[in-house]
């Protein structure tokens, strides 16, 4: 979620995954730049090289420009020729320096240095070079949606921990909403499963014990986002618990946190420092806010390392440009999709099995879309909140409510 739009500031730590120390860090001064082309192309000679095309919107002074490549092993194997450039808001050619590459696919995407913090960029691609030659073939993989950036390149991702779960376990469906599912699996997803946290929402209040009602901040104050490209700071005040649901409720109500006003105010959840967990299946279902047929503002279901990128943001759910999407980062990329279908104007099951090595995304209990790249191993907290994106105004409803009949994670 953090990473979404907008090159991101990722200073020493997180990503919404630890994001950001968050609110501080997230709200640091980071250029955009915007990646117009990307492409590797091979001489006779079997010698590969990158041309890519950027700029920024405005005139942002880079301590480096490169364009980064990982093995699938995870080794750093960058073409040479990094520079120091400064980038206007027309558009700048840069072409790396020629080198071979052993037989393999590899993933490649833009990476510059700005203030001693590297940041790197959609679209990640790959190529495959043959066996003896070291001949580049272009093959886009799946990239983020326009706009998006993606984690900054560093060390591969920490060895996997120990998670800790939570000590909640499933209760009784919701009596206000349509029947949820038992709890005894994750819908749709195949395997031997027990429960290792839940909230069904069935109480008056927030269960204080799993959740923090905002952002990174003391339990009653009013917050920043998590992603600067968001226009709503978010407040205990817009989450609620009552008819058997969460309630995010987002308002077009100016308000003012760390002398930056946002147009909107919102409700946000996270369980960090209350339940993380490494691996597993994460569900929730949601009523999201829609606009026609198409999902309103920038609702979201996620999880995120203390880390960011290096432990990883794994998005069950984002609502971006009206559909239903999912995307995991970390510093090899931002790869992702979004499903077909409607999504919104009902309620709707989200899930996700992270297991070693991948995620595969259910919706509905249908497989929607899988990633095998960049999976990180670090515990995770899970995150709900009802975002919104200023500048996507022809999906931004407000009033408008969030509704979350339940989250459930289950382990093997």
């Amino acid at each position: 979620m953090r990473t979404k739009l907008g090159a991101l500031a990722v200073a020493t730590a997180a990503l919404a995954g630890g994001v950001l120390t968050q609110t501080d860090q997230a709200e640091a001064a980071t250029p955009d730049v915007v990646v117009d082309s990307l492409s590797v192309v091979s001489a006779p000679n079997g010698q590969s090289k990158a041309t890519a095309t950027v700029h920024g919107v405005k005139t942002i002074k880079l301590q480096a420009l490169t364009v980064a490549v990982r093995s699938a092993d995870g080794a750093n194997r960058d073409f040479p020729g990094a520079v120091a450039t400064t980038l206007g808001t027309r558009s700048t050619t840069f072409t790396s320096g020629s080198r071979a590459f052993p037989a393999g696919t590899y993933t490649y995407y833009v990476a510059y240095k700005f203030h001693d913090h590297w940041h790197s960029l959609s679209p990640v691609k790959s190529f495959t070079a043959g066996a003896g030659t070291g001949t580049a073939t272009p093959a886009p993989t799946a990239s983020a949606p326009s706009g998006t950036a993606t984690p900054t390149p560093s060390t591969p991702a920490p060895t996997a921990t120990a998670s800790t779960p939570g000590s909640a376990v499933p209760s009784s469906a919701p009596s206000s909403s349509a029947p949820s599912s038992t709890g005894a699996a994750p819908v749709g997803i195949p395997g031997t499963w027990h429960p290792v946290f839940a909230d069904e929402f069935n109480g008056g209040a927030l269960d204080a014990s799993k959740w923090n009602a905002n952002w990174f901040g003391c339990p009653t104050c009013v917050t920043r986002p998590p992603n600067s490209a968001e226009g709503s700071a978010y407040s205990p005040s817009q989450v609620t618990v009552g008819d058997g649901s969460l309630h995010l409720k987002l308002a077009q109500q100016p308000t003012t946190v760390g002398g930056k006003t946002y147009p909107y105010v919102s409700g946000l959840v996270t369980s960090n420092g209350k339940a993380q967990f490494t691996y597993g299946a994460f569900e929730a279902r949601i009523y999201t806010p829609s606009s026609g047929s198409q999902m309103a503002n920038w609702p979201s279901f996620w999880a995120d390392g203390q880390n960011w990128p290096t432990d990883g943001e794994l998005d069950v759910l984002e609502g971006l440009g009206g559909s239903a999407c999912y995307h995991f980062h970390s510093p090899a990329g931002g790869p992702g999709g979004c499903a077909s279908g409607t999504y919104s104007g009902g309620w709707h099951t989200f899930g996700a099995d992270w297991k070693q090595g991948s995620v595969t995304y259910y919706y509905d209990g249908k497989q929607v879309g899988q990633i095998t790249s960049g999976i990180t191993s670090a515990p995770m907290y899970l995150i709900l909140n009802n975002a919104v994106n200023p500048s996507h105004s022809g999906t931004n409803v407000a009033p408008a409510d969030m509704q979350v009949d339940y989250v459930r994670v289950w382990q093997h």
